[in-house]
């Protein structure tokens, strides 16, 4: 019985003290994309591209079919009912050739964007974690977290502020 009894003792202690010590487990949250993408640098980068000659054409290009697609769905809709069957299937070959042709815009401008997206990932993906490494151990944190995956987090406890600002500091 007494044995029994310092065994209880024992797993009663052992509870305490593994709660004593997950209550003074640190942990933070971060979103390495967002950190990387809120820099000066990077900023800068992605307002490169979007005023670049390339660029603006195809955005304008994709604005001026966009408007053509609207221009002919209205005028299918008023005068449609007048077209004979010929017709119809001339309208409905222009539009098909008119959206193929704003797909095949928006893809380019997405793959530019892409293309510059990856390049800032790639020179500035070491810097932040080296940012965040330094502010994990000056914080003494246990565990940091990806910021998109966690339910709840306290604003006071996400370190992608803190390392963009680290990031901007060390240029």
């Amino acid at each position: 019985m007494l044995k029994n009894v310092k065994v209880i003792a024992i797993l009663f202690a052992g509870i305490a003290l593994s709660g004593t010590a997950f209550a003074q487990t640190k942990v933070a949250v971060f979103n390495l994309q967002a950190a990387i993408m809120s820099t000066e640098v990077a900023k800068t980068k992605v307002n490169s591209l979007k005023t670049s000659s390339e660029y603006s054409k195809l955005q304008s290009s994709a604005e001026s079919i966009r408007s053509e697609l609207q221009k002919m769905a209205e005028d299918g809709q008023k005068n449609s009912v007048t077209w004979s069957d010929e017709q119809k299937t001339e309208y409905q070959r222009k539009m098909n050739f008119k959206r193929s042709d704003f797909e095949t815009t928006v893809k380019k401008l997405r793959a530019l964007e892409a293309q510059v997206g990856q390049e800032i990932q790639g020179s500035l993906g070491p810097k932040a974690k080296t940012a965040l490494e330094a502010i994990i151990k000056e914080q003494n944190l246990d565990l940091v977290l990806d910021a998109s995956t966690a339910y709840f987090a306290n604003p006071q406890v996400n370190l992608t502020e803190a390392v963009v600002k680290r990031m901007n500091a060390d240029k």
